[in-house]
């Protein structure tokens, strides 16, 4: 597969910029040449699909996705029906990334229960009801009563899956028609992750490499790497205390996560300051791409080195609205010096 780079706003970026950053950013990507563009579904921000939607009618060429939705804050026939309409919208550039899920439960007071098999019964259900089947589905955690979509839709809108963890790894490699790593950016960690959605791939017969290896790629540039290295400390947050307790991943990475900071974590706080202040240095260099210009382009050169096919680039800007000039940099003077003449 050939080499292709997206971009999206992430968590708390998407809180911060308002539907008409969101519409500039998108352009800058389309401008820059860059292959997708993504936008999260968190509560409780601006609806992804709104928003998605709204960017459909201001593109014409990058492909628009969820980083990520999930099976159990909409039934997944309703995702279904979203995606369909957002591909209808988008003249076929729709995208559905689908993951574990992690906001907005505990103030709907919604459980998640294995969401492993979640992710597959939802892909189940929602490519019978993407080829126009009717039919019914009773799964351990979705249900569908006997039913079909009342209109057309492609059939094979492609569907990612986001994955730090063994079980989701290997589902992208048996169902889904990517995977967006989220494992890390050393060699260990992509290793780690391509061997165990090769697993999906031997388990489903499917050809090996058939799964697109996209990758959640957090990115921090300063003139001074230092202050770049902390600001993406901010965005790891999530990733620390979304898997906790957990963390198989960060010794594919040869990390471990620290004493205090599980302790901390096991005790029910996650006050991201004081995350962030437990998170030592070394997990940036393993799981963030962070410093100049000229460190960053290296860093995601060797994230491209080691097998990444669709690197999804989310900025973490140290001033809070610097989004949009960062987004700037990479696709001006970042990605133009990558080693890779289909990189965008």
């Amino acid at each position: 597969m050939s080499v292709r780079i997206g971009a999206g706003f992430l968590g708390a970026i998407s809180s911060i910029n308002d539907v008409e950053h969101l519409r500039e950013a998108a352009k800058v990507c389309e401008g820059g040449g860059l292959a997708s563009f993504w936008v999260a579904d968190q509560r409780w921000m601006r609806d992804v699909y709104v928003s998605l939607t709204d960017l459909a009618a201001r593109t014409k060429r990058v492909l628009l996705g969820t980083r990520v939705t999930d099976p159990f804050i909409r039934h997944p026939a309703l995702t279904a029906v979203a995606v369909a309409t957002l591909d209808e919208a988008s003249d076929g550039r729709a995208v559905l990334g689908i993951g574990a899920g992690g906001s907005g439960f505990r103030q709907l007071g919604l459980k998640r229960p294995r969401p492993a098999l979640a992710v597959r019964e939802a892909i189940q259900v929602i490519r019978r009801l993407w080829k126009g089947e009717e039919f019914e589905f009773h799964g351990e955690i979705v249900e569908w009563n006997p039913g079909a979509l009342e209109f057309r839709c492609r059939p094979d809108i492609p569907i990612v899956i986001a994955a730090r963890g063994p079980y989701l790894l290997e589902l992208s490699g048996e169902l889904a028609d990517g995977a967006i790593v989220a494992s890390g950016v050393s060699a260990g960690g992509v290793d780690w992750a391509r061997e165990r959605i090769a697993k999906g791939e031997r388990k489903a017969g499917r050809a090996p490499g058939s799964t697109e290896l996209l990758h959640m790629t957090y990115i921090s540039i300063d003139d001074r790497p230092e202050l770049a290295r902390q600001t993406v400390k901010r965005a790891l947050v999530g990733t620390v205390v979304g898997s906790h307790p957990t963390y198989d991943f960060l010794k594919a990475n040869g990390l471990e996560i620290p004493a205090d900071l599980f302790a901390y974590l096991d005790s029910g706080q996650q006050d991201p300051p004081h995350v962030i202040e437990l998170i030592p240095d070394a997990f940036v260099d393993k799981l963030a791409i962070a410093g100049t210009v000229g460190e960053c382009v290296e860093q995601l050169q060797s994230l491209l080195d080691v097998g990444i096919q669709h690197p999804l680039l989310a900025p973490i800007p140290r001033v809070e609205g610097g989004e949009i000039e960062l987004l700037r940099t990479c696709v001006d003077r970042i990605i133009p010096r990558l080693k890779v003449a289909s990189a965008r």
